[in-house]
């Protein structure tokens, strides 16, 4: 992805290219698309995030989840009012504290079993170990471990003593963790070992008598059991509200451009996929699609592809002692078969024609950088959001560049890449 760019994109744009992105991405993501399912590994793959910025995201996203925060502000409250068993455990003695149990003190003598003056009392006793409140600590241990990951810090004691301000996310959840490590303090909590609230303990919560344990409880644990392993929705639910927003207009722009592709290629794609959607690691692509041709087209993001051949800038840093760190593209469209094609995409969410221009300079020293890679022209495509800081053109035949325009780039890609129907 681009580091630091020009994304002061309209607002509706910006949502609509967000929508687009919710509309479509469970979609891409679904598992009748996949030989194996697993869209955390997907969306790792789309974004080219590591595994411990996407947990991260997600543990942003369950600590800020409005049911989470709500049990947090009643844990304290509810905890003060637990849901208990009666038990009533035999006590043998000769002081009577509480009820004889004297079918049990008769049976005791009868068979000579220690003192005649001793009395077997069976006491009430309130018992904690219940299922109910091995699921309190279930979704306290998750929700701590939640927090270390979005924080990577313990509670200060301005968290603990509720001085600190909750204007930001981080402080948000500072509050949270620190009502969960007052929580941990309770009691009658020690000893209770974790259970998830699922089956039987799920129906004992709903049906509750304390609203704590009814509705807070419940509904944050649910949050949690769905986080654990969140399918399609929840993770397109957890990109758009912690990861998209709310300043990653350029991230929205690229991943947009990049499922505009991958519909676009899927659509007119006449064979089924070889593999899942999105694949491997590294310079794997995120989406490969097959044709009639026997050809395969992939898109390629954030990397070079496979066989991409030395890079020349890096061949003379070594050269000449300089370090030079490798270069990360945008997006790359590879064909192989009978007509082996390679096309380069730098992606620019900017209205700006300075940058623009900036954008097609960065775009001529990837295809410079490389020069036996590309096998047709124009080799690269700057795509940015379509404005009156360019004109749009037919693609040129003899030319390096192309400026296209993002609502047209899928339409571009198809004319180029996918073969033309038979005349059947």
């Amino acid at each position: 992805m681009s580091a630091a760019i020009d994304s002061e994109l309209p607002a509706e744009l910006r949502a609509e290219m967000l929508d687009e992105i919710r509309n479509y991405l469970p979609a891409f993501l679904r598992k009748d698309a996949s030989e194996q399912h697993d869209p955390i590994g997907d969306v790792k793959e789309l974004l080219n995030l590591e595994e411990r910025d996407l947990k991260r995201v997600v543990a942003v996203h369950a600590c800020l989840d409005e049911s989470v925060l709500a049990f947090g502000d009643r844990l304290q409250e509810g905890l003060r009012r637990p849901v208990t068993s009666s038990g009533r455990p035999a006590e043998v003695g000769q002081a009577v504290r509480g009820p004889v149990d004297w079918s049990a003190t008769v049976a005791r003598r009868s068979l000579g079993a220690g003192n005649a003056t001793h009395y077997v009392v069976r006491s009430a006793r309130r018992v904690y170990d219940v299922p109910e409140n091995r699921a309190l600590v279930w979704l306290l241990d998750r929700l701590q471990a939640a927090c270390h990951r979005a924080l990577a810090e313990k509670p200060d004691a301005a968290a603990l003593d509720g001085t600190a301000e909750a204007n930001t996310w981080a402080n948000r959840i500072r509050r949270l963790a620190a009502q969960l490590e007052r929580a941990r303090a309770t009691e009658w909590l020690r000893g209770i070992d974790p259970e998830p609230p699922v089956g039987r303990t799920m129906q004992k919560l709903r049906a509750a008598r304390s609203s704590f344990y009814r509705d807070d409880l419940t509904a944050a644990a649910r949050r949690m059991i769905s986080l654990e392993s969140p399918d399609e929705n929840d993770l397109v639910e957890v990109l758009s509200e912690r990861y998209f927003e709310p300043a990653a207009t350029w991230m929205i722009f690229e991943v947009c451009v990049a499922l505009r592709l991958a519909r676009g290629l899927g659509e007119v794609s006449g064979r089924p996929r070889r593999a899942r959607l999105l694949i491997g690691a590294g310079r794997a692509p995120y989406a490969r699609f097959l044709f009639e041709d026997e050809s395969e087209v992939s898109l390629i993001y954030q990397t070079w592809p496979e066989n991409a051949g030395p890079s020349l800038l890096a061949e003379t840093g070594r050269r000449h002692g300089l370090a030079v760190g490798p270069s990360k593209p945008d997006l790359f469209i590879v064909r192989s078969g009978g007509r082996p094609d390679v096309l380069l995409l730098e992606l620019k969410a900017s209205l700006s024609s300075t940058y623009l221009k900036e954008g097609l300079a960065k775009l001529l020293g990837y295809l410079a950088d490389r020069p036996m890679l590309w096998k047709q022209k124009p080799a690269g495509w700057l795509v940015a959001p379509a404005s009156d800081a360019f004109v749009g053109t037919d693609a040129p035949n003899a030319e390096d560049l192309w400026m296209v325009d993002a609502d047209a780039v899928a339409e571009a890609a198809v004319a180029r890449f996918a073969p033309a129907p038979s005349a059947d």
